[in-house]
């Protein structure tokens, strides 16, 4: 008989919609639709939006595209802006993928693949 075991790790918090908000305080390049970039922090990130904080003041309904590594850049919409912090809504919502690869640095990627590969090995040879 074969047991599996999980465990849940979410990183994160829910939010008012029902959408997990993973906490990332990451540095990312956004830039406005005039193509200019510029310096921000995301401070947490959902399948649907984030929110960051950067030294502009973009009005509510600016479009702007938001590099995530891991996940490639996004077009989102400013929703709400109160100082230096902008609620921003994605476009398009991010896929499942996307969701699992979003602002994780390339070692971070490789490493969980490596753990993943060990395992199968281990469930393969019986371990």
């Amino acid at each position: 008989m074969l047991v599996l075991v999980a465990r849940l790790e979410v990183w994160g918090s829910m939010d008012a919609r029902g959408a997990v908000r993973f906490l990332v305080n990451r540095e990312t390049t956004v830039r406005g639709m005039d193509g200019r970039p510029f310096d921000a922090v995301v401070d947490n990130f959902s399948r649907t939006g984030f929110l960051f904080s950067a030294d502009v003041a973009l009005p509510v309904g600016t479009l702007i595209w938001i590099g995530m590594s891991g996940a490639g850049a996004r077009e989102a919409r400013v929703v709400w802006r109160d100082g230096p912090q902008h609620g921003c809504e994605f476009l398009m919502p991010l896929s499942q993928r996307d969701l699992q690869h979003a602002f994780r640095s390339r070692e971070s990627m490789v490493e969980d693949l490596e753990a993943r590969l060990r395992r199968a090995s281990m469930l393969r040879d019986g371990e």
